[in-house]
C-alpha cells in the first residue's frame, strides 16, 4: 500500500526485461474517451503475464529525536509513485503528445462542460442546488473508493514515446489506477475523513460485464456502512492521436505535472433504468468541478454530462472519475488524485 509513512521512500529504478511482458493488447476504454469519439464498450478477455519488477526501499527517518517525545503532526504528503530508466524506443509503439484538452461549452458559470446527454442540463441551475452531502463527526467511513476497470495502469517514464509493452494492462496496484486511490484516500484521511478502498479487480479475466460486478461491490459496503456519502469510481482514459499516438492531458500545477481529470455524470433517468439520483450527483458533480477549477486552474477537462448510468443510480453521491490517460505517467496521475480528495475534502466541510 502507497501510504506516507515517516520514513523517506526512494525510488529505485530495476530494469525491466521487455520481452517478458511484451503482448497482444485489444485496446478497451470502457466509457469516455475523447470527447470526439463515441463511447464503447469491448468485451476482452485479459491474460496474465508476469510483470516488471520494480523495487521501493524505505529509508529510516534520521531525524533527531527524543525517545520519549511524540511524533509532531507533518504536512501530509501524497504517495510515492514509480518509476523506471526509458527504455530505448523498439519500434512497437508511437509517441506520446502531451496536451491541454480544454474542449467544451464554457458556459457563464465559469466552468467548462461536454453535454453529450442528448437532453438538455442547466447547469448553472446545478450549481445553484445545495449540497446534500456534507462530512459527519465520525470515525466511521464517509467515502468509498472503487475501480470497474481495475487493471488500468499508466506509464512509468515520460520520454515522449512509448513500446507496445506499457500499454498492457495490470493488476499491480501500485502501478494501476488503485494507487490514485490511494493518493485520494490520504488526501481524505489528512482531514480526518475515513474512505475505504477496494480493490477488487472487476475487468479480469473477463472484461465485459465489469459495471455489473463492480455495482455488486458498491452495493455490499453501502449496505454495511451506511454512513458512506460518496462513491468514486476512479478510471484511466484512453486517447488516441492517429493510428499510434498517445495524448496525455497534462498541466503544470505548483511547478509539476499534473494529469488532467474529467468528472462524470450520468443525467438520464428513464422507466427502463431509473436514475433518480441524477441531480443530487450532477450538482456534486459541478460544485466540485467549480472547487478544482478555482484552486488548480487547468486540471480538470470539461464536465461530461451523459446518458448512461455507469452505476450511479445506487447513490445521490456517486460519480466516474477519469484520472489522466494511458498517455499519463504514475506520477503524474498520482499527484492528481492527492489534489482531487484534498478539494473534495474542503468542499463538503
Amino acid at each position: 500500500m502507497l501510504a506516507a509513512t515517516a520514513a523517506v521512500a526512494v525510488t529505485v529504478a530495476l530494469p525491466l526485461n521487455w520481452g517478458q511482458v511484451a503482448r497482444a493488447l485489444t485496446l478497451v476504454a470502457a466509457g469516455l474517451r475523447q470527447p470526439e469519439q463515441a463511447a464503447a464498450v469491448l468485451g476482452a478477455h485479459l491474460t496474465t503475464e508476469t510483470e516488471p519488477t520494480v523495487q521501493i526501499i524505505q529509508l529510516p527517518d534520521k531525524t533527531n529525536k527524543s525517545p520519549t517525545q511524540k511524533p509532531q503532526p507533518t504536512t501530509p504528503v501524497y504517495p510515492t509513485a514509480l518509476s523506471i530508466t526509458p527504455p530505448g524506443a523498439d519500434g512497437s509503439g508511437g509517441k506520446i503528445y502531451e496536451k491541454k484538452m480544454t474542449t467544451g461549452d464554457t458556459l457563464l458559470t465559469g466552468i467548462a462542460t461536454l453535454n453529450r446527454s442528448g437532453t438538455s442540463v442547466d447547469i448553472a441551475a446545478a450549481l445553484k442546488r445545495a449540497l446534500s452531502q456534507r462530512w459527519q463527526q465520525t470515525d466511521a467511513p464517509q467515502v468509498l473508493l472503487i475501480h470497474t476497470h481495475t487493471t488500468e495502469g499508466y506509464m512509468l517514464y515520460d520520454a515522449g514515446y512509448y513500446n507496445a509493452a506499457d500499454r498492457a494492462r495490470t493488476k499491480d496496484e501500485q502501478r494501476n489506477v488503485c494507487a490514485v486511490g490511494e493518493a485520494v484516500k490520504a488526501a481524505l484521511a489528512a482531514q480526518g475523513i475515513t474512505a475505504l478502498h477496494d480493490t477488487t479487480i472487476h475487468d479480469s479475466p473477463q472484461y465485459s460485464g465489469a459495471y455489473t460486478r463492480s455495482a455488486k461491490t458498491v452495493q455490499t459496503y453501502l449496505k454495511k456502512y451506511p454512513t458512506i456519502q460518496i462513491v468514486l469510481d476512479l478510471h484511466r482514459d484512453a486517447i488516441m492521436e492517429g493510428d499510434s499516438g498517445l495524448v496525455k492531458p497534462t498541466v503544470t500545477i505548483d511547478g509539476r505535472k499534473a494529469a488532467q481529470m474529467m468528472l462524470i455524470a450520468g443525467v438520464v433517468s428513464t422507466k427502463n433504468l431509473p436514475h433518480k439520483h441524477w441531480e443530487q450527483n450532477l450538482t456534486l458533480a459541478t460544485r466540485w468541478q467549480k472547487a478544482l477549477t478555482d484552486a488548480y486552474p487547468g486540471i480538470m477537462r470539461p464536465l461530461n454530462t451523459v446518458a448512461s448510468r455507469y452505476n450511479q443510480h445506487l447513490s445521490p453521491g456517486y460519480l466516474l472519475v477519469e484520472v489522466g490517460s494511458e498517455g499519463n505517467t504514475l506520477d503524474e496521475a498520482v499527484y492528481s488524485g492527492y489534489l482531487l480528495g484534498k478539494t473534495l475534502a474542503e468542499l463538503l466541510r
